[in-house]
């Protein structure tokens, strides 16, 4: 019940997969780092456990859009529509490092969801 395979179908999968992964190990790092600051570990925690719990969701989210799951798409479009404001303060805040490969990123997934190719495929399915 599957239909022709859309070759941008795979890479938006590898995106979503790839902004999962980063997630996951910042809020890994961010976790271990709240265990040795004692004046905010709790909203610290809170923070790893939800960039974690993100990055799972976006994972699986991956996982749907490359066996063509229709209703992935509007969870991945709104997690990938959040971090555009951050990312914009973060560039006003002059970390053109963190921000700028999260501004790109996210800018892909939402690009490659609104091309004709895919827009056609979701539709369908």
């Amino acid at each position: 019940n599957r239909l022709p395979r859309v070759p941008l179908l795979r890479r938006l999968a590898l995106l979503l997969a790839l902004e999962g992964l980063l997630l996951v190990a910042l809020g890994i790092g961010y976790g271990v780092a709240s265990l040795t600051d004692d004046s905010n570990r709790a909203a610290a925690e809170l923070a790893a456990g939800g960039a974690v719990l993100a990055g799972l969701v976006l994972l699986l989210l991956a996982r749907a859009v490359d066996r063509q799951r229709g209703w992935a798409r509007s969870p991945a479009v709104v997690l990938n529509v959040l971090p555009l404001p951050i990312a914009l303060g973060v560039l006003q805040a002059g970390a053109w490092w963190v921000g700028l490969p999260m501004l790109l990123l996210a800018g892909a997934v939402l690009y490659l969801f609104a091309t004709p190719d895919l827009r056609q495929l979701f539709r369908q399915v």
